[in-house]
């Protein structure tokens, strides 16, 4: 591996004597030097209390003409003679060896080895690739070191990642310590695949599930499909934006889900520990915050296990705001439930596309009945992992954790959390139809007027109130629910705040989202009048400053009714009879007229709520079976009403199920499904992606979604 850099100060650089490369220390930010060296007057600026805030704990050295005490954050004080000049070069080497984490510090020291290899895979650190253009221009467009670490188990000095040895236990042990977890396991094919480990470790048919009607579709995979648990459903909100809310707080009385239970599985219904899991999101793909302790407060007295579900946060811990919300921050005993998180790494954490985690804590019921020991989760584990493991990917969750080791992880999320507050305002300043998801006033003043260390440093600027008009959510609580302030959510014109209700011009979100993407900015997702955009520790004023730009940018389009041609091209050039002479606001009237007319926000809202879901007529895990043998047929799912659902219908994003296998087709999900076929047609290039419904083209033209239906 390469030397790492000595930061120094401009006049000290010639002074140095060392082999390594020497930068100014204003021309770092120090992610990238093995050891520091200022002078006394450096000492009394200021940058020993910025290299502390870094949390990098970096070597600091006071290099002085004259004898003097070395101020707090200094190492050492040399004066330049040789063995000083040894000092700070084994300090820095010290500083390199303790800085990369168990098995990505054992990975490049293997591959530095250069062995020869005879093992899979076939490339062979690249070599094949090699010898065909496109394979080199492959190779050379990733790097030498990607195909050299691309390795397979034949050689064990890396440990074995499936029954965790070596290096990639050391890994593991590093990341649970790091994220307050019992255990920690490193999956590699994303949180759909966690979700399974854990729903396969835990359930078997027959077992209750209280299941948040929110949860991901690998959720219903793992405990409905694949373990043919019995669920019992919890409602959950929407507001009229198509934000995704929380479950209701009534859904947490013991009283009412006991009456749930009775429902499906009346024997149990007095059970002392009815569910044997319960599956929570902790956060939604549109950042509403759950409070870890109230769930388990609530209704962990009845739960084997709860897992939340963490695929949109995990890092909430490192937030000062958001950290005692945290599953993995509380404090257990005997008769808790026991906790998994699964976190989605690659999210908005530090992870390459499908790197996810999973956390155990449940060291307070072990020895009881209800604890699932290590060997039955990794039983589940190997069942969903491939034994051709890619190492880079481990490798990233091993890193991920080191970055948020100690200050430094909680640092890059402070500095996160304030440019998000910062581009919040900027947006509230120059833009008038677009408005970021936040509360208006708070105790009496503009949400914009309070400094930002004081709105990043306290929830209730982001606290969903009950009742507030702002958010449009019902049945929520006090203290409930909260905003995530890494959650960059904004409304677009088109519904009416105080009432809830359509409005005559709106601005459908998947417009805006479209000119976004002709120049250049990829937001997260969006849906009816809200639009999503993730905020990690990647930002930079620059980058946000861009966006607030382009969105004052689509506003002034508005307002000129530009030709669609300028604005959307893409899209213009694709169909150019259908949107002849259009202008963008005549787009935005049409698709918005599209809305109203079926009332689509009322639709999503109500397949979300007990009262609407789609009758059950039969397991999920059966309706499957029925699938797979063939017994099914499909059918428009205008003619689908009263037909048992052979598949899980969604929009994706967000990857919610609206209709489950062993469902009745009709009601609210029906005509959902039926208004989202209008808007194919009457609008092509904004057709939504759609999993479990399939749009096929019929004699006359027209596309019609099918579905599969038991026979």
């Amino acid at each position: 591996m390469k030397s790492m850099n000595i930061a120094a100060s401009g006049e000290l650089i010639p002074r140095l004597s060392t082999h390594r490369n020497v930068v100014a220390l204003d021309s770092t930010d120090f992610t990238d030097v093995a050891a520091v060296v200022i002078t006394t007057a450096d000492s009394r600026s200021g940058i020993l209390a910025l290299l502390k805030r870094t949390g990098f704990h970096l070597p600091v050295f006071m290099l002085v003409d004259e004898p003097v005490s070395a101020p707090a954050g200094v190492t050492a004080v040399i004066g330049g003679n040789a063995q000083e000049w040894l000092e700070l070069e084994n300090a820095a080497c010290r500083y390199e060896a303790e800085l990369l984490p168990p098995f990505y510090g054992t990975l490049t020291q293997y591959v530095d080895m250069g062995n020869s290899t005879f093992a899979c895979p076939g490339h062979q650190h690249g070599e094949f690739f090699r010898k065909h253009p496109a394979g080199r221009h492959f190779y050379d467009f990733f790097g030498e070191n990607l195909f050299r670490a691309d390795m397979c188990n034949a050689d064990v000095k890396l440990g074995d990642l499936l029954i965790h040895e070596g290096s990639a236990k050391h890994a593991q042990k590093f990341a649970a310590k790091v994220f307050n977890a019992d255990k920690t396991y490193f999956v590699l094919n994303g949180t759909s695949a966690a979700n399974k480990v854990v729903t396969n470790a835990l359930l078997t048919r027959g077992d209750l599930v209280l299941f948040d009607r929110n949860n991901h579709k690998s959720n219903h995979h793992g405990a409905l499909i694949q373990a043919g648990a019995t669920p019992v459903y919890l409602e959950a909100a929407r507001n009229p934006f198509g934000f995704i809310g929380g479950i209701d707080a009534h859904c947490f009385d013991e009283t009412y889900l006991r009456d749930q239970i009775r429902d499906v599985m009346p024997e149990s219904a007095d059970a002392s520990r009815p569910f044997r899991l319960a599956i929570i999101q902790l956060g939604t793909y549109d950042g509403t915050i759950y409070n870890a302790r109230q769930v388990v407060d609530k209704i962990g007295h009845l739960c084997d296990y709860i897992l939340f579900d963490s695929a949109w946060v995990g890092y909430e811990q490192f937030i000062n705001m958001m950290a005692d919300t945290s599953p993995l921050r509380l404090e257990l005993n005997e008769n808790d439930p026991g906790i998994f998180v699964t976190q989605s790494v690659h999210k908005q954490q530090a992870g390459f596309s499908q790197t996810s985690q999973i956390h155990k804590k449940d060291n307070h019921i072990r020895g009881q009945a209800r604890f699932c020991p290590h060997k039955r989760l990794n039983n589940a584990f190997m069942l969903h992992a491939s034994t051709s493991p890619f190492y880079p990917l481990f490798a990233a969750l091993d890193i991920n954790a080191k970055i948020h080791e100690g200050e430094s992880g909680r640092r890059l999320w402070a500095e996160c959390v304030a440019l998000g507050i910062d581009a919040r305002k900027a947006i509230l300043a120059r833009c008038k139809l677009l408005q970021p998801f936040i509360p208006l006033v708070v105790d009496g003043k503009p949400w914009q007027a309070y400094p930002t260390e004081t709105i990043a440093s306290n929830r209730r600027f982001f606290s969903f109130e009950p009742g507030a008009k702002w958010h449009g959510f019902e049945g929520y609580a006090d203290d409930q629910y909260f905003v995530d302030p890494c959650k960059l959510l904004l409304t677009t014109p088109g519904i009416d705040a105080d009432s809830g209700q359509y409005i005559e011009f709106g601005i459908p979100a998947t417009i805006l989202a479209h000119y976004l993407r002709e120049n250049g900015i990829v937001p997260e997702k969006c849906d009816l009048n809200s639009i999503l955009f993730l905020l990690t520790p990647a930002e930079s004023e620059e980058k946000l400053a861009r966006l607030v730009a382009m969105l004052a940018q689509f506003e002034r389009h508005i307002e000129d009714d530009t030709p669609l041609a300028d604005v959307l091209p893409t899209v213009f050039q694709k169909y150019p009879v259908r949107y002849r002479d259009y202008t963008l606001r005549e787009l935005c009237q049409e698709m918005h007229n599209l809305y109203v007319s079926f009332d689509v926000k009322d639709l999503q809202k109500a397949m979300f709520r007990k009262e609407s879901l789609p009758h059950v007529a039969m397991n999920p895990q059966d309706a499957n079976s029925a699938f797979i043998r063939g017994d099914v047929e499909l059918v428009r799912i205008s003619e689908a009403d009263g037909r048992i659902a052979a598949e899980g219908a969604l929009p994706y994003p967000p990857g919610v199920l609206c209709v489950v296998p062993g469902e009745i087709w009709g009601g609210a999900a029906q005509r959902y499904f039926l208004a989202l076929e209008e808007g194919i047609n009457l609008l092509p290039g904004f057709s939504p992606e759609l999993q479990g419904v399939y749009s096929e083209t019929d004699a006359d033209g027209i596309q019609r979604l099918y579905g599969y239906v038991l026979k």
